[in-house]
């Protein structure tokens, strides 16, 4: 099996929403969000075998909203949710689903 996953899909772009196309919300969420579904489903079960653990890297804005970022903080609001059922769907096989909530970063 496989005892550990790491979803690390982050990108991001700004914009109010009357003015951000419908196709960038879905390529923000095609990467960050059902990229970590795809990957996820995929090595589900190699996870589950080994008794691992599942770590999703999301956002503080995937629990607080900030202007101009909604593309972004849905997409890892999504994450959040899915990671939220995943693990009681997992609890019951010893798998653990940890969420990594980190904050802005600023190169110096």
């Amino acid at each position: 099996g496989l005892w550990g996953l790491v979803n690390n899909a982050g990108v991001s772009t700004f914009g109010e929403v009357e003015f951000t196309s419908l196709d960038k919300y879905k390529e923000v969420a095609e990467i960050n969000l059902w990229g970590t579904v795809r990957v996820t489903k995929a090595f589900l079960p190699l996870i589950r075998r080994a008794k691992g653990r599942v770590v999703n890297i999301t956002s503080m804005l995937g629990r607080m909203v900030s202007p101009s970022r909604s593309c972004y903080c849905i997409s890892k609001f999504g994450v959040e949710a899915f990671s939220d059922c995943l693990r009681q769907e997992m609890y019951r096989w010893g798998v653990r689903v940890i969420v990594i909530e980190p904050s802005n970063f600023v190169a110096a």
